[in-house]
């Protein structure tokens, strides 16, 4: 039987996180044999003071009268060796639609334990994933099309979320949950085939073992392990190549030069290309390996102007020997201003100053700040980004034109309009920001309707 402590025990040691103070630690426990068992190993660290404990327990399904009795197990053990425990019920939250249930269900699950282990004041979150677990997400992944990064499977630290038992197997955590006497329950949607990775488990990873290669799930740890070695030494050039070939880095925005990053090979465009699209998302865009390939085919054929787009937002624009790299997400994004009340508005990193417009030259808001007649106190003002389908009448104007084409004639780039903050006046357009105020505000005469709004950029 494995020595689940002393595993715990090691990792811990290798993860520099025992030492001179006592981690306090927060186990996330299912009920299932895989986080009973580590709750159990780390409850023999908590006997010799190694370590300080709690658990968290997250009911998925309350209405379920199997997911209650499930977590009165987990209560009850807990009660048992002394271990405070944290249990809530799953709550309805905003998600995001692009993601399947599961991954809805994970995203929930692991903001449940960060605010348990930011409640209990705990350093760490450890969870009970094993190697089949390992095993099984490569092969996931494999059937996907994962790059490189999708081969190396779980990590076993992700900020302070840990992993220790990604070189145990299931059944070492089931012998020793027997031996123990540790009682446990498993979901009963583990079982279920239609979900993909329920299928790869309980059919297809079986039938690899009976028909192909009996240590089918060690192949793939192993697997995963060598790719975590070829991705930290890819990482190292990568982080070369972008150090090279970063041109201009703004909130939302990064430029990169294209000749600096054609002397290196194609894998280490790709992954620095992916780094520029992460980092200007601000987060992890998950590219498959299609998806890295469209991106090398259009540097190498792209013209000026043209563009890719990923989900989330992400554009990748082609102009002239760089590559514009930006975040879309906010194009939809919609603060109310009011007539002499500054504003700070970090979503588009400006602040919204008011003042009086007092004498001439008006400004007529070519840069970021212009006088208009706004209409009296009270008036619903909008701040927001350009959209297709936008119409305006510049000041000076006869009529109406359609908002990109008036950018067109302002030498403005296609990626830069939907960039381009507009000032709105119950459905009205009256400043095309950097641009020009509308006709319709035009100041000829100060009067207590005269603002002056400046919009003042934010240090990042």
């Amino acid at each position: 039987m494995a020595d689940l402590p002393g595993i715990l025990r090691k990792f811990l040691a290798t993860h520099k996180i025992s030492g001179d103070t006592v981690p306090r630690i927060l186990v996330a426990v299912s009920g299932g044999a895989d986080s009973m068992a580590l709750l159990g190993a780390a409850e023999q660290l908590l006997r010799t003071e190694e370590i300080e404990l709690c658990a968290a327990h997250l009911i998925h399904s309350p209405a379920s009268h199997e997911a209650r009795g499930r977590a009165e197990l987990v209560r009850g053990y807990c009660a048992k060796i002394g271990v405070h425990l944290i249990v809530e019920e799953l709550r309805a939250e905003k998600v995001n639609a692009n993601l399947s249930p599961e991954e809805r269900m994970r995203e929930a699950r692991y903001r449940f334990l960060d605010r348990a282990a930011k409640a209990q004041s705990c350093d760490y979150i450890l969870t009970g994933h094993h190697a089949d677990d390992q095993a099984e997400t490569v092969l996931q992944r494999v059937l996907s099309g994962t790059g490189l990064r999708g081969l190396a499977g779980i990590p076993e630290a992700r900020d302070n979320l840990l992993r220790p038992f990604l070189s145990v197997r299931k059944s070492d955590l089931l012998d020793y949950c027997e031996e123990q006497g540790i009682p446990f329950s498993e979901d009963p949607t583990n079982f279920s085939l239609r979900i993909p990775r329920n299928f790869i488990r309980h059919r297809l990873l079986p039938l690899i073992e009976a028909r192909l290669n009996p240590e089918v799930s060690e192949a793939l740890c192993r697997l995963s392990e060598w790719t975590k070695e070829a991705n930290r030494v890819i990482g190292s050039t990568v982080e070369e190549c972008w150090e090279k070939s970063l041109l201009s880095f703004q909130k939302g925005k990064i430029v990169i030069d294209i000749d600096s990053i054609l002397v290196y090979f194609t894998l280490i465009r790709k992954y620095t290309i992916q780094k520029a699209i992460n980092t200007a998302a601000g987060r992890d865009v998950h590219l498959n390996a299609k998806d890295l390939d469209r991106i090398i085919e259009f540097v190498d054929t792209s013209r000026t102007g043209s563009y890719l787009e990923f989900p989330g937002g992400v554009r990748v624009v082609r102009h002239g020997r760089s590559l514009i790299i930006t975040v879309l997400k906010n194009h939809q994004f919609r603060c109310p201003l009011e007539t002499g009340n500054d504003r700070v508005i970090p979503e588009m990193s400006l602040m919204a100053v008011w003042e009086k417009a007092v004498a001439k030259p008006f400004l007529v808001g070519d840069e970021w700040a212009a006088d208009m007649n706004v209409g009296p106190g009270g008036t619903q003002l909008t701040l927001r980004y350009a959209e297709e389908g936008d119409r305006f009448r510049p000041l000076g104007s006869p009529g109406e034109k359609k908002l990109f084409r008036f950018l067109t004639d302002r030498k403005v780039s296609r990626f830069d309009k939907r960039s381009t903050p507009v000032l709105e006046r119950e459905g009205e357009i009256i400043w095309v920001v950097g641009h020009r105020i509308a006709e319709s505000v035009r100041v000829r005469n100060v009067t207590d309707q005269t603002w002056r709004l400046s919009l003042l950029q934010l240090e990042d």
